[in-house]
């Protein structure tokens, strides 16, 4: 056999290589398909979850633009309701000052009127008018009586012969458009008409339509309130229709209250306001062309730019009711432009654009990574670029680091530098290259600096020391921090990195706190916590030098007043002007501090070396103090006087620390307050004890009422006859272990701690009970009650009161509240509000204690009162003294002429009696009539 020739090697190779190159193409177009399909999928399913965040934000927005649109439009109906609201109290006040006055002179009504300030308090009403109604035939005697008044050319407008006239007679202010109003007979204008009729029938409230206002022929509404006489009969309308008096007006325009309110309504929501009554769309002679609507209503105001209604209304719109004053108000509320873009929150446009540039670049990215071997040395290439350019980038941070950064060798020479600030330095930084620290900065910071540069050799970094540096004439502050750069060849010197940092503002930042930790940021002086820290020094000072030093409390007196008064800017100023006496009196080294308030503390040191010497001394300074407080102060060309209890304690005492000096000098200045005030008091061990005392007679009081240990007592007070016609509520306690506690004991305390509110309310209630009781056996008795200061200003009392009358069903007119004249010190038009709302349920007033306060006969006038009661220091030197004698039948006389009873308390003789009887003093209240007895024997005795 031939045997074949063996193969050649090259022969044997090139089938494996056919084959393995065949594999490579058919793998590559297994996997074409990837870049072209994978990297839309993604960018799909990206761009969905994209789309669907945008879609949940846009309705986030629509729902929050719809939520605070609800809230504004709730908001614009409530406080529209509030205003009219308001328009209705000053109707029933003057409806209540009417009532009240048997005859309106035109000065009383203007000057109720004026008090009530309605163009600050009640902007948009015209003014408040008065109408009279009578019959056409008594029309000659109310001319005579009008033009006796000082109206010589009034007339009632439109002249004729009507069965009823209703004129405006009063009307106020009585100044410019007003006067056209002035005996314009209302009841010649239909709307007018309709809410007069509506409103003596129901004798509530009636609000009139649209009508054309005779001030300044504008269109407008009318308030109108009833007013009945005395004698008539409320409860059926027949009875009102007889009774009616006239009415109580006030006209106002609606776009003047819009305009008043448009600090209480969102300025982006417009506002139509329709009146809705069903008579409203219907036009009636005076209400002047075009003053009725369609059949919708009446339009009473717009600001809206489109109507409110129809197809061309905005999508986002509220619609509310209000019933006023028997008319129903429709609201048509629309958003403004500037509205929609108060919510124009764009936030998830970008959020969303960036998704989508995200979902972009990872599809992109997936191409890129699907796309072979071929892009990864392309890519990094590029890396190796980027990492170039971040190097650049590194070196340009830290050129720009704002903090001088220097590379420097262990002694100290300065062999780089770099800085982003170096025109704050003295010299070019050029120069301080190749030179010693210590040879570019002063000799106390270059000891530190080589002190930190030493502790980073020993430990790698040192950081925390401050230097100060005088740079362009101005101080700076530096931090230096120090770290060792490690060497890259060993036995190379070593080298550091410092940093140094400018601190001034931090400094400054220091230093403004400082002064607020431990200073009084209105006077500038040392506050209660530098105090406490000095007198913890003077106090260890005391002791070891065996010095008597001293502390001085020290309270202005009467400043509560300047400050409610004046306002706290000149109460500021009077606190600073204070501080500046006291610190013109300070010795060297003593402290002067304010606590806070009106408090002020002086810190005296070593006044003497014994107690004796030391009390004569500081007495010397604290009365230097107290005559330069007296004298009066200056404040914007007006002098406000007030003066300073001074209360002093001395140290060092056995066991006693700083806050022990404080209370003990707190409790001299307040003793010092108890005996007059301006007054200097030095603590003693009894002052302690009358604190104690007080604190143990509060907590018993708390658990008085609880226990049954306070209980009623009444004392009769008799006619001129002698007859029972009353008697006064009187709180007795009786503690199990004092004894019977006098009420000038417990009531001063129950007053300051609050407890005076509840046994107050007790005391009214038991009164109104005993009412009932009397009322039922059939005795028209009269029974008075306390009522403090604190009681009375509590914002629900008027709510307490008529609660207790409706609870106990006691005749209101038979409870006399007693008020003392310091009552009407403060706020005397709020006194005045709140009294003539109790009034009108019924209850009557007297003034207690009259004549040993204030005493002025101006608010005698103006207040609701009943009665007055003359205080028993009048009356027990009568009549044998005459300046007492004088005084009374001075009171007695003020009061018949105002038609007010008079009271005389403490009539304990019968010539005292006698004397007052003679004097025509209606009511006598006193032992000679009988001592305070329990309230259930005085009842059960009249009773039987």
């Amino acid at each position: 056999m031939t045997p074949h020739p063996a193969p050649d090697n090259d022969d044997l190779a090139a089938p494996g290589q056919a084959a393995w190159g065949s594999e490579g193409v058919a793998g590559t177009s297994s996997h074409r398909w990837l870049p072209v399909v994978l990297p839309p999928l993604i960018a799909l399913l990206t761009l969905g979850l994209t789309f669907l965040y945008w879609q949940s934000e846009e309705k986030n927005t629509r729902t929050k633009r719809e939520q605070n649109f609800e809230v504004a439009a709730d908001q614009i109906a409530y406080n529209l309701k509030d205003r009219m609201a308001t328009y209705e109290v000053v109707l029933r006040g003057v409806k209540g000052y009417f009532e009240g006055s048997e005859r309106i002179d035109r000065e009383e009504f203007q000057a109720y009127v004026s008090a009530l300030q309605l163009q600050a308090t009640r902007p948009g009403l015209q003014g408040v008018s008065l109408i009279l109604q009578f019959p056409g035939k008594a029309l000659a005697a109310h001319l005579e009586d009008m033009r006796q008044r000082g109206f010589d050319q009034y007339a009632v407008r439109p002249p004729g012969e009507r069965e009823w006239l209703a004129p405006i007679t009063h009307i106020e202010p009585l100044e410019g458009p007003n006067l056209k109003a002035l005996g314009l007979d209302v009841l010649t204008i239909p709307p007018a008409k309709e809410a007069l009729d509506r409103a003596r029938d129901t004798g509530a409230l009636a609000l009139s339509g649209r009508l054309t206002l005779m001030q300044n022929a504008a269109p407008g509404l009318v308030m109108y309130m009833p007013l009945y006489r005395a004698d008539a009969d409320n409860s059926a309308v027949e009875g009102r229709r007889q009774g009616l008096a006239g009415w109580v007006s006030a006209p106002f325009r609606m776009e003047d209250v819009i305009h008043g309110m448009s600090r209480e309504f969102d300025a982006d929501i417009g506002l139509q306001i329709t009146d809705s009554t069903p008579d409203a769309g219907a036009a009636s002679p005076g209400t002047g062309p075009g003053d009725a609507g369609a059949g919708a209503g009446a339009l009473l105001f717009s600001n809206l730019k489109t109507p409110a209604q129809g197809a061309g209304a905005p999508a986002l719109q509220a619609r509310r009711e209000l019933e006023l004053g028997g008319r129903r108000w429709t609201l048509h509320m629309a958003p403004l432009p500037g509205f929609a873009q108060r919510f124009q929150d764009d936030g998830h446009h970008p959020v969303a654009l960036l998704g989508t540039v995200l979902s972009l670049i990872l599809a992109w990215f997936t191409w890129l990574l699907s796309t072979g071997r071929e892009r990864a040395v392309a890519l990094a290439r590029d890396m190796t670029a980027e990492l170039r350019a971040t190097r650049d980038d590194l070196e340009s941070t830290l050129s720009a680091i704002p903090d001088l950064l220097f590379e420097l060798g262990l002694d100290g020479c300065i062999h780089h530098y770099r800085s982003a600030r170096s025109g704050e330095l003295a010299v070019p930084p050029e120069m301080f290259l190749g030179r010693l620290l210590r040879d570019v900065v002063p000799p106390e910071a270059a000891a530190g600096c080589h002190a930190a540069l030493q502790a980073a050799h020993q430990t790698g970094y040192s950081s925390g020391h401050q230097f100060r540096l005088e740079l362009g004439g101005v101080t700076h502050w530096f931090e230096l921090s120090i770290a060792r750069k490690e060497s890259a060849a060993p036995g190379d010197e070593p080298r550091f990195i410092a940093l140094s940092r400018d601190i001034t503002e931090r400094k400054q930042a220091e230093a403004r706190s400082h002064q607020l930790a431990y200073f009084d940021a209105l006077t500038g002086l040392p506050n209660r916590r530098m105090l406490l820290d000095r007198m913890e020094h003077a106090l260890g000072n005391a002791l070891k030098a065996a010095q008597v030093g001293a502390v001085l409390y020290i309270d202005l007196d009467n400043f509560k007043q300047i400050n409610d008064a004046r306002g706290h800017t000149v109460g500021d100023m009077l606190l600073m002007q204070v501080a500046q006496r006291l610190t013109q009196l300070q010795r060297p080294g003593d402290t002067v501090a304010r606590l806070g308030g009106d408090e002020f503390v002086v810190l005296v040191h070593n006044v003497a070396s014994d107690m004796e010497s030391a009390g004569r001394a500081a007495l010397l300074v604290a009365e230097e103090m107290r005559a330069a407080l007296e004298a009066p102060y200056t404040i914007d060309t007006h002098l406000y006087s007030t003066t300073g209890s001074i209360g002093i304690t001395l140290f060092p005492k056995r066991g006693e620390g700083v806050e022990d000096l404080l209370r003990e000098a707190d409790t001299a200045m307040y003793r010092a307050k108890d005996l007059g005030r301006n007054r200097i008091r030095f603590y003693e061990a009894a002052m302690q004890a009358d604190v104690q005392e007080r604190l143990a007679l509060e907590q018993d009081l708390k658990k008085a009422q609880t226990l049954g240990q306070l209980a009623a007592f009444v004392q009769n007070q008799v006619d001129a006859a002698g007859n029972v016609v009353g008697g006064e509520l009187l709180m007795r306690w009786d503690h199990p272990v004092r004894g019977n506690v006098p009420p000038s004991r417990f009531i001063p305390i129950a007053e300051a701690s609050g407890l005076i509110l509840r046994m107050g309310d007790w005391m009214i209630q038991q009164a109104c009970e005993t009412l009932a009781r009397l009322q039922v056996a059939g005795h028209a008795l009269s029974l008075s009650v306390n009522v403090s200061e604190r009681q009375f200003r509590q914002d629900d009392f008027v709510e307490r009161v008529r609660h207790i009358l409706a609870h106990t069903g006691a005749n209101p007119a038979h409870l006399i509240l007693e008020v003392t004249e310091s009552l009407l010190i403060e706020d005397l038009d709020d006194t005045i509000a709140r009294m003539t709302e109790i009034v009108q349920l019924g209850v009557r007033f007297s003034i207690d204690d009259f004549g040993t306060g204030y005493s002025s006969l101006a608010y005698l006038k103006r207040l609701p009162l009943y009665e007055l009661k003359i205080d028993k220091s009048f009356v027990d030197d009568t009549p044998d003294d005459p300046n007492d004698t004088a005084i009374v039948q001075s009171i007695i006389s003020v009061a018949r002429h105002l038609n007010l009873r008079v009271v005389a308390e403490g009539v304990e003789t019968r010539a005292q009696a006698d004397f007052l009887v003679e004097s025509q003093c209606e009511c006598l209240q006193g032992y000679l009539f009988g001592r305070p007895e329990p309230l259930a024997a005085w009842v059960e005795r009249l009773t039987k």
